[in-house]
């Protein structure tokens, strides 16, 4: 059964509480634009996170990266309780800024993972989350400052209390089957440029490649060849927006052997193709650089 507390939106952000109690994994492919924040009231359960798994218990926070794949799945029991949190970059960045003390990119670098939260932190959290939820339900006068005052709280509670050694330290996973999968999530990253394909990762792992399509989907949502586009396409990305490398060696560079299979690719995860994608980053770059010059003139 499910069971939804409460769900409110306002402005870019999403808060919901739901419990579940059967078993229950992300049935779809989960990999957004948003930023997005998950607490466990309750429960236990394994989280898939860019390349790995975590086994996560009552109390913990997590925190996910924009357009990093992520996908839950049952551990010991099904019944769990959550909170999760989605928000935009805007107009939170904005507000962030003011202030010069939150950087939002930066931040979901450095923290994407999990936190595991003692009882008096644990409290400090729920009552920031319902805290955010009261405020957009009942929205009393000052309620929008409010919001981003209280999620400002909380990711400065995130950036006092822990480093990235300490994620990195929580994220081992306790099953066999979870940590091959991280294995092979792991070799994918490394080798995602060069010629691959669910028959060679399977080949380099030693293991069926049928038994390997089918766990690999399970655990992460993703087939091995979709997880491989991705990768190629954040690679693209990185190289269309650092470089004037042409289309055509950007495509080679990032293991395509065919230029126009590289922007059919491009378009069906970022829905635009390459060379819009470079324009419009540059177009973006440009009127930073000219609001900055306005700034320095006043």
């Amino acid at each position: 059964m499910r069971q939804t507390l409460f769900e409110e939106t306002l402005d870019g952000i999403t808060i919901d509480r739901v419990i579940r109690d059967y078993d229950y994994s992300m049935p779809t492919k989960h990999l957004h634009d948003e930023y997005e924040i998950y607490y466990l009231v309750e429960g236990e359960r394994f989280y898939f996170i860019g390349q790995r798994t975590y086994h996560i218990k009552k109390g913990d926070l997590v925190f996910i990266n924009k357009n990093v794949i992520h996908k839950t799945g049952m551990a010991s029991s099904p019944y769990h309780d959550r909170i999760l949190i989605e928000f935009s970059e805007e107009p939170f960045k904005s507000f962030f800024s003011t202030f010069g003390d939150i950087g939002l990119n930066s931040f979901f670098d450095e923290h994407t993972g999990v936190m595991s939260l003692d009882p008096r932190e644990q409290s400090y959290v729920e009552n920031i989350l319902l805290g955010i939820h009261s405020e957009i339900q009942h929205k009393k006068a000052g309620y929008r400052l409010s919001v981003m005052s209280k999620l400002a709280s909380l990711l400065i509670f995130a950036m006092r209390r822990s480093d990235r050694s300490t994620i990195t330290r929580e994220a081992a996973a306790a099953s066999p089957k979870h940590k091959k999968i991280d294995d092979v999530a792991d070799y994918i990253i490394k080798h995602c440029t060069e010629p691959l394909s669910l028959e060679s990762v399977a080949d380099a792992f030693y293991i069926n490649k049928c038994y390997l399509s089918r766990i690999f989907k399970e655990i992460t949502s993703f087939t091995v060849n979709e997880y491989i586009n991705i990768h190629r396409i954040n690679k693209a990305q990185e190289l269309l927006t650092s470089t004037s490398l042409s289309i055509t060696d950007i495509a080679e560079q990032c293991g395509y052997e065919s230029l126009t299979y590289f922007e059919k690719v491009f378009r069906t995860y970022r829905e635009i193709s390459p060379l819009k994608y470079r324009n419009k980053y540059r177009q973006n770059n440009r009127r930073r650089s000219s609001k900055g010059d306005d700034v320095s003139k006043n």
